[in-house]
């Protein structure tokens, strides 16, 4: 019988794949991007959005009235973090500092990132993945 130490360090030794990440330039493409997905029965709990444009950042994290206001029932969460607490998130996900940078950059020139992380869903999205 092993401990759960021993159970720990054999779960640790698995690789953590990283989720997919999308990039749209527009709120209208990331949310027909979102319908599709949920049509195709991704859950939203798989789902993330990050943008940083203060333009669209309202409508996109929630506080707008526009025509992402349903966006919360197609996404688990919205985000709008920058510096240190944008970078410690995606190291979460298992992102390395290069592609992290890559990422802040695009959020930086009014991109919306968005993010699948669910391990079942990548082979899915796979074809569709940004290399940074």
């Amino acid at each position: 019988m092993g401990s759960n130490d021993d159970l720990n360090s054999q779960q640790s030794d698995v690789p953590r794949q990283k989720p997919t990440v999308k990039t749209f330039h527009d709120d209208i493409g990331v949310l027909n991007q979102l319908k599709k997905l949920e049509s195709e029965g991704i859950p939203k709990t798989a789902l993330h959005v990050f943008a940083h444009d203060s333009e669209g950042v309202d409508e996109v994290v929630g506080t707008g009235g526009g025509l992402l206001k349903g966006l919360g029932e197609l996404v688990a969460e919205r985000y709008n973090e920058r510096g240190d607490e944008l970078r410690n998130r995606f190291q979460r996900y298992g992102f390395d500092s290069d592609e992290i940078e890559k990422f802040e950059s695009d959020l930086d020139n009014g991109a919306i990132l968005l993010v699948i992380d669910d391990p079942d869903l990548r082979a899915h999205c796979r074809g569709n993945r940004r290399a940074p």
